[in-house]
C-alpha cells in the first residue's frame, strides 16, 4: 500500500521483486485513490498539494506530530475515525484479494486497515530519511529503515519500547538503477556530447522549485550540457523550451528511462524527494538540492548533506557552486566512495525476504 507519487514507486518496486523472484502475487493499492475528493480535497491533492496550499500549517502539524506523544495519539486516532470510507473500500479489495502479509509504505496504511485483517503479519517500509514517530503509533511486525538512518542503540531502544523487529533494509527503488550503465553509453544513447559535463536539473514528478531561474543563471556556462526534466508539468516545458533556445541547454518532459539520464550526469540538481535523492544514491550522483518542503524533504536533505553526498543551492549562488564542484573533482576525483555505506542494492530482496519469512497466523479467519 502507497500514499503519492513516491510511496507508489517504492511499493511497485517491492511488487515487480515478488513477482519476478518468489512468483508471489502481490497487489499495490495507492491509499489516495480511495479517499473521495468531495470528503476530503486536501488530502486527495496530496502532501505537494498541501504544502503549496497551507505550507506553514503543514509545517506546524508535522512538527507537532513529530514532538508530542499526544498529538500523535490524536492524530492517529483522527485519521482511524475520519478513514471509514477508505476502510470501506479496503474491505472490498482486500475480500476479492484475500491476501496473506500487508507491506506499506507509509503508515496510514496500518491505520486505516480494515480491523478484520489487522490480524495479519504487517511489514513497514520507510521511503525517506527520517523515521518519523507517526510510524509507531500502529506497529508492523517489521519495520524495514534506510541505511545509516539509526543507530544499534536507537534500535534496541525502538525494539524494546514497541516489539517491532527493525531491518535496516534501504528504500526500495528499481532494480533498473542500480544496474551498471556506462557513462559513455548512457550519453550516446541519450544523444550528448561525450565530453563536456552533464548536470541534470529536476524538480520532481510536477517540476516543482525555481526551475526557470535556475536557467537563466546557468546560461553563461556554455562548457557545460543542461538538461532540464520539468517532470508532468507540460506548460512549464513549453514555456522553457520557447524562451530558452541555447545549444547547451536541453528542456525534457517526463521521462521513464531516468536510470540512463543519471547514468549520464555528473551533477543533479533537484529537490529532496525520497526516491529521487535514493536513484541518485544507487548512481553514486552527487547532488545540489534546493527549496526543500518542511517535513520529509529537509530531512533527507539534511541526511544527505551529513553523509556528504549533496550541498544546498539556490539561483543566486548556483552558477559559482557548479563552477567550483566541477574544478573540484577535476582536481581530486569523484563522489564514489562517499555513497558506498548508502548503497542499497539487495533493499527489495531483504524487504520480500522478511515478509515471506513472517508465520501467517494457523487459525486465523477473517470476519467479513
Amino acid at each position: 500500500m502507497g500514499f503519492g507519487t513516491g510511496h507508489n514507486a517504492a511499493a511497485h518496486a517491492i511488487q515487480s521483486h515478488l513477482h519476478t523472484s518468489t512468483q508471489v502475487e502481490a497487489v499495490t493499492q495507492d491509499i489516495l485513490e480511495l479517499i473521495p475528493g468531495t470528503l476530503h480535497p486536501l488530502l486527495q491533492s496530496g502532501y505537494h498539494g498541501m504544502l503549496s496550499k497551507f505550507p506553514s500549517i503543514y509545517h506546524v502539524l508535522y512538527d507537532w506530530t513529530h514532538q508530542s506523544r499526544v498529538v500523535r495519539y490524536v492524530s492517529s486516532e483522527l485519521i482511524e475515525k475520519i478513514g471509514w470510507t477508505v476502510r470501506k473500500k479496503m474491505m472490498e479489495i482486500f475480500t476479492k484479494v484475500n491476501p496473506t502479509r500487508i507491506i506499506t509504505t507509509h503508515p496510514f496504511g496500518l491505520m486505516v486497515c480494515p480491523s478484520a485483517y489487522q490480524c495479519l503479519p504487517t511489514v513497514a517500509v520507510v521511503t525517506d530519511y527520517e523515521l518519523h514517530p507517526i510510524w509507531l503509533t500502529k506497529t508492523p511486525n517489521v519495520l524495514c529503515t534506510p541505511k545509516k538512518l539509526i543507530s544499534p542503540m536507537q534500535t534496541d531502544q525502538i525494539q524494546w519500547q514497541t516489539g517491532i523487529t527493525l531491518h535496516e533494509t534501504g528504500i526500495p527503488i528499481r532494480a533498473t538503477f542500480y544496474q551498471p550503465i556506462d557513462r559513455k553509453s548512457a550519453r550516446e544513447k541519450l544523444g550528448l556530447k561525450p565530453n563536456p559535463p552533464v548536470v541534470l536539473i529536476m524538480g520532481g514528478g510536477t517540476g516543482m522549485g525555481p526551475l526557470e531561474q535556475l536557467v537563466s543563471e546557468l546560461r553563461p556556462l556554455i562548457d557545460v550540457q543542461f538538461i532540464v526534466l520539468t517532470g508532468n508539468n507540460i506548460n512549464l516545458y513549453h514555456r522553457l523550451k520557447s524562451k530558452y533556445t541555447y545549444d547547451h541547454i536541453q528542456f525534457e518532459g517526463f521521462r521513464s528511462d531516468m536510470e540512463y539520464w543519471m547514468a549520464a550526469a555528473d551533477l543533479l540538481v533537484t529537490k529532496p524527494g525520497g526516491i529521487t535523492v535514493s536513484e541518485a544514491i544507487a548512481k553514486q550522483l552527487p547532488m545540489f538540492l534546493f527549496e526543500a518542503f518542511p517535513g520529509q524533504e529537509e530531512a533527507n536533505q539534511q541526511y544527505l548533506i551529513k553523509n556528504r553526498v549533496a550541498f544546498l543551492t539556490r539561483p543566486a549562488t548556483i552558477r559559482v557552486q557548479i563552477e567550483k564542484f566541477f574544478s573540484y573533482t577535476r582536481k581530486n576525483g569523484k563522489f564514489e566512495a562517499r555513497f558506498q555505506a548508502l548503497l542499497s542494492q539487495d533493499a527489495t530482496t531483504q524487504i520480500v525476504e522478511q515478509t515471506l519469512q513472517l508465520p501467517i497466523p494457523k487459525e486465523t479467519t477473517i470476519q467479513v
